[in-house]
């Protein structure tokens, strides 16, 4: 498999476990909604928050370094004050 194939399968990979984790996370935001319960309390929908969106933003944090490899470094406008260059 060529290389441009294997980034391209890594990123609908990816792309596809951003999308699980993302409504792993929002089911669990609509549940505390629902039950009005406060965003800081340590119950277990706490930990199963901070755990949800921890694998989130792993996954994000690698979704992001596909990026880069694919599109090169420069190519982000709205998120240029994340990556420590702009």
């Amino acid at each position: 498999m060529a290389q441009s194939e294997e980034n391209t399968v890594d990123l609908e990979q990816m792309l596809a476990k951003i999308v699980e984790l993302s409504r792993e996370e929002l089911r669990i935001v609509r549940k505390r909604a629902e039950e009005k319960t406060p965003g800081r309390d340590h119950g277990h929908d706490y930990h199963e928050l901070t755990q949800a969106a921890d694998r989130l933003d792993h996954h994000a944090h690698l979704l992001r370094r596909l990026h880069d490899n694919e599109l090169g470094h420069g190519w982000r406008h709205e998120s240029q004050q994340d990556t420590g260059s702009g």
